[in-house]
């Protein structure tokens, strides 16, 4: 099986923010939760629910904390909606479940035994933090269901390049577990047997975070013909896919949907996480790094007095006061300007990470004790720079743009849903400088329940940094509850997001 993804490792979190949320419910009115109940009929207004289809990649699947496991498929956001659906007349709603407790981590190394989901564990009772650890994987196995009753088709680390694609998407194992027997079928060919008449379609996440996730070792303009997982596609590209979704998906004359737009990349923890100035260093250390680069800022400096050459920047590092500063990542930039030390050695393209620049989630923190990021240069998949980072965020907009316009061009039929605008305010939360500070104070909830992002007890993200958990679904499908009544008049259930979990420690 191919692997996507990331290498991850085991890393702490802060127990400090589970109190935080704890104190939070306490601070909102120290009264009790009570879900939002309704005396109204529901009514699913102009909506036809006899075919709800999904469409989308891991970030509809339910895929969460790196794996995709049978608990949270049933916890995604579509199956959320398909089961409030049900109260108000939909036929069942037909999942490949796939069977598993904790699924196969695809962001770990799994040749010397499967690992399964991240879980966060105290391990004893005195422990303050609880870790963040893999469980028993296993192995992806094939649907053993009716196929053919498949309503959901949010895979996992689709392509929006594939779904007319019949050999890359048979190249895609969680696909090829649920695929018929005829090896010419395409996504459009599946949806058009399904006659859509309600959807949901959320394209594009792992177009954008294929790149991102991998620190940027794609390429920004790739060849249509050309293309893999790690680039970031053409927008050309993009919008003819998604023309030919919705051709398939608004086939009916009577059939709607939502189609979600993208989110900012950088309002994922794993790009948040870590700040790029987050490393403390002790006055010993701050002193070895200082001597250790001594060579280095020297020829940096001879180097940038001839007025011929281009600029290198130094490696310095702050002194502490009364606490440890915070000091900028070291990495290795392979795009920085030659220079040479003054006996004609080349000089190490070594850098400082800057604002605006970011440090992956992957970032290997066992190793900070050994000088990580400051005696030992971070290697550039653990990291963004502002060019990588920026060609990502313009397609992102990009992306949503082509997915707006065409809400636009089917008024009546499409309504577009904003997720960068609500998720960016709760990101922001989480957000720490380098002193600890949060980017904004506020205190999200939704109908009085906590949204933390962080990868903490009432966090909306899954402990992967990537994919919404159960919590962040039941939020999302809220959403887009309030956006099919707003603009379909329908009278919809609630979601009782209290009802669905965050990321829950383990003893």
């Amino acid at each position: 099986m191919e692997r996507y993804g990331y290498r991850h490792r085991k890393t702490r979190c802060n127990g400090r923010i589970l109190l935080a949320a704890f104190t939070l419910l306490v601070f909102l009115g120290g009264c009790a939760y009570h879900f939002p109940s309704s005396e109204e009929e529901y009514d699913p207004g102009i909506l036809d629910l006899t075919s709800f289809v999904v469409v989308g990649d891991d970030h509809l699947a339910g895929f969460m904390d790196g794996a995709l496991y049978q608990e949270g498929q049933q916890n995604s956001a579509g199956a959320i909606v398909a089961a409030l659906f049900a109260s108000v007349g939909m036929s069942p709603f037909d999942q490949a479940l796939i069977d598993a407790r904790n699924g196969l981590n695809v962001y770990e190394d799994n040749r010397n035994g499967l690992k399964g989901r991240y879980q966060l564990v105290y391990l004893d009772r005195q422990a303050s933090e609880p870790l963040i650890v893999t469980t028993e994987g296993e192995p992806l196995a094939p649907y053993a269901g009716d196929r053919r009753a498949v309503h959901d088709f949010a895979v996992p680390f689709m392509h929006i390049w594939q779904v007319d694609d019949p050999a890359a998407l048979q190249n895609n194992p969680y696909y090829e577990r649920m695929a018929l027997e005829e090896g010419d079928e395409t996504l459009l060919t599946r949806l058009e047997s399904l006659h859509p008449t309600t959807f949901l379609l959320w394209m594009g996440m792992s177009d954008i975070m294929g790149y991102a996730v991998h620190g940027g070792v794609g390429d920004t303009l790739p060849h249509a013909g050309d293309i893999s997982q790690y680039d970031l596609p053409p927008v050309n590209l993009f919008e003819e896919k998604v023309d030919l979704l919705l051709n398939v998906l608004l086939e009916d004359p009577e059939a709607r949907g939502v189609v979600i737009g993208l989110p900012r990349f950088e309002d994922h923890p794993y790009f948040y996480y870590y700040s790029y100035d987050f490393i403390k260093l002790e006055n010993k250390m701050v002193a070895l790094a200082k001597t250790m680069y001594r060579d280095f800022n020297d020829a940096v400096a001879a180097n940038n007095s001839d007025p011929s050459n281009p600029k290198r920047p130094y490696v310095d590092f702050n002194d502490n006061g009364y606490t440890l500063y915070p000091q900028r990542v070291v990495v290795v930039d392979s795009t920085l300007p030659d220079a040479y030390y003054p006996d004609g050695r080349p000089l190490e393209k070594y850098r400082q990470l800057e604002e605006g620049e970011y440090v992956l989630l992957s970032f290997p923190d066992e190793m900070l004790k050994y000088g990580m990021g400051s005696l030992i240069p971070l290697p550039q998949r653990y990291y963004l720079s502002k060019a990588q980072a920026g060609a990502v965020a313009r397609r992102v907009e990009a992306f949503n743009e082509v997915l707006r316009r065409k809400a636009a061009d089917h008024p009546s039929r499409l309504v577009y849903l904003d997720l960068a605008t609500p998720l960016h305010a709760i990101a922001e939360t989480g957000k720490l400088d380098g002193w600890g500070k949060p980017a904004s104070d506020a205190h999200p909830v939704w109908e009085g329940v906590p949204l933390g992002a962080r990868l903490g007890l009432y966090s909306i993200f899954s402990l992967d940094g990537i994919h919404l958990n159960q919590r962040g679904n039941a939020w999302l499908a809220a959403l887009i509850l309030q956006a099919l009544e707003d603009a379909y008049g329908a009278v919809l259930p609630p979601v009782d997001v209290n009802n669905h979990k965050g990321n829950v420690p383990l003893y």
